[in-house]
């Protein structure tokens, strides 16, 4: 079975095989591991969550202008509150910097802190602001005719690639996939990975 993150489909993953529509159940589990650990793989060297969701998370009220939130690409804000008042959405903007998990306020974002010092100076902020958002990608097993896939084609394309090397690897070493259970799948991508993989993923990481 696929999992919730996974970031190809089987269908398309069989087409991209040449494979025919109808295989076996063995090489069906076998290819729906390989997309699963690929699109782990992924994910966790991006350092975030690709699947569109819902989030609720605090962040620091430390007065810059941007907050910048831990998902993204941002879809949406439901709300931003700070001690449990909401902020006045039309002070606050994401139309430009929603690609990069950025909510923008001209004004800047309160400032809390816990204070030490003679001058009672704020060493650390406080996580005082409260936001709820959408973040992410509609993922091609999610999308439908009114929601369409918004996960970048080329990142698709290297789930392809990556399961399509480790796919062929283990045909090479075992004359057939018959001779495998699906404990014995032990490709790591980690070792494998291409300096092409590594750039494509870099245009997708937050520094």
């Amino acid at each position: 079975m696929l999992a919730s993150n996974a970031l190809t489909t089987l269908d398309r993953m069989k087409l991209m095989l040449g494979l025919p529509d109808e295989i076996d159940e063995r090489t069906k589990e076998i290819i729906e591991l390989l997309i699963n650990r690929a699109s782990a793989w992924v994910e966790r060297q991006i350092g975030r969550h690709l699947k569109r969701q819902d989030y609720h998370q605090w962040y620091n009220a430390d007065g810059q202008q941007e907050l910048v939130t831990i998902e993204y690409p941002i879809v949406k804000v439901e709300y931003v509150k700070v001690d449990g008042k909401i902020i006045d959405p039309r002070t606050y903007d994401y139309g430009q910097t929603k690609d990069i998990g950025v909510i923008y306020r001209d004004e800047g974002w309160p400032k809390a802190g816990y204070r030490r010092g003679l001058a009672y100076d704020i060493v650390a902020p406080k996580r005082k602001i409260e936001v709820s958002y959408t973040a992410g990608y509609v993922l091609p097993q999610d999308a439908t005719e009114d929601d369409p896939q918004t996960l970048p084609a080329d990142l698709e394309g290297l789930i392809w690639e990556m399961v399509s090397q480790a796919y062929t690897n283990l045909l090479n070493g075992s004359q057939g996939l018959a001779a495998f259970s699906i404990s014995d799948v032990s490709w790591t991508f980690d070792k494998a990975s291409r300096p092409e993989w590594q750039q494509l993923i870099s245009l997708y990481m937050r520094y």
